[in-house]
């Protein structure tokens, strides 16, 4: 599905535009009635300065979806890009979370000890276990402010989760660091995401603080520090080995990692789906 947001115009145009076809024959104006339209749309809202289709599963939200599941989106700026299929989760805390990683049990597992390639473009199913990729998430995180969920089901049954108010991902050229600010909460320790605004790194790609590589040591691709606590991307092994604290470790079932717009966090949850300038296409 491919949706072009409807772009404003002033009530000035409005009004312009009614009082032209008020004064005109509909019989015989209406292909005058087309131009003017369309040259005030132009005027205002230039068609390649904005997206030309959701950014983000919030879009999809604030257009009336309520259903979780696999939806198109186009972060990579105009009309050019191609959709990017993800899946969006409609149901936890309002909804509009955009899932870029996921872990859960199913035959067979994917593969997450992968390049540093694999890990830019993203690989696997968004309908199960899949890595969104780093690119992408630097498209997003770039547009606009993000806050970060994490939700893990133990094995034991509970249900546990983690927040950040802010979290972006830079550019390759940087490493694809990762910065996540402000307050967190949750019913789990903040280690569960422990990053220290580390770069990212693969088994072929070593940007952490360790001696050696956290990658090739844990397995997957992660922004390490070191290699202490928290791998979400480790092999599989009916469940997921977590530390979220030192000397403590968890099974995990299921695990996402998931983003919205940080407005959406405040209680009207609320966006402006016509905010979004775009440069030239990539």
């Amino acid at each position: 599905m491919r949706v072009v947001w409807a772009c404003l115009w002033t009530v000035e145009d409005v009004n312009k535009a009614q009082e032209f076809r008020q004064a005109a024959r509909l019989d015989e104006k209406d292909q005058e009635l087309q131009e003017e339209d369309e040259s005030l749309l132009q005027q205002n809202h230039p068609v390649d300065s904005f997206m030309t289709g959701p950014v983000d599963c919030a879009d999809y939200l604030m257009s009336g979806a309520n259903t979780s599941g696999v939806y198109e989106i186009y972060p990579f700026t105009c009309a050019c890009s191609s959709p990017v299929q993800v899946w969006c989760d409609m149901e936890t805390d309002g909804g509009g979370w955009t899932v870029f990683l996921s872990r859960q049990r199913q035959s067979p597992q994917e593969n997450f000890n992968r390049s540093w390639v694999d890990y830019k473009n993203g690989f696997g199913n968004v309908s199960g276990e899949h890595w969104l990729g780093n690119e992408i998430l630097h498209k997003l995180t770039a547009s606009r402010d993000y806050s970060l969920r994490l939700d893990m089901d133990y094995q034991s049954g509970a249900l546990h989760y983690l927040t950040y108010a802010s979290f972006s991902v830079a550019n390759e050229a940087s490493r694809y660091r990762v910065t996540r600010t402000g307050s967190s909460s949750g019913t789990v320790s903040s280690n569960c995401f422990y990053s220290r605004g580390s770069s990212f790194t693969t088994y072929d790609r070593d940007f952490d603080s360790y001696s050696g590589n956290c990658a090739s040591v844990k397995g997957g691709g992660w922004w390490y520090y070191n290699c202490r606590y928290n791998n979400p991307t480790s092999p599989y092994n009916q469940g997921l080995n977590y530390t979220c604290y030192y000397n403590s470790v968890v099974r995990v079932s299921k695990l996402q990692l998931k983003i919205r717009p940080a407005i959406c966090d405040s209680p009207i949850k609320t966006i402006n789906a016509n905010s979004y300038n775009c440069g030239g296409c990539e």
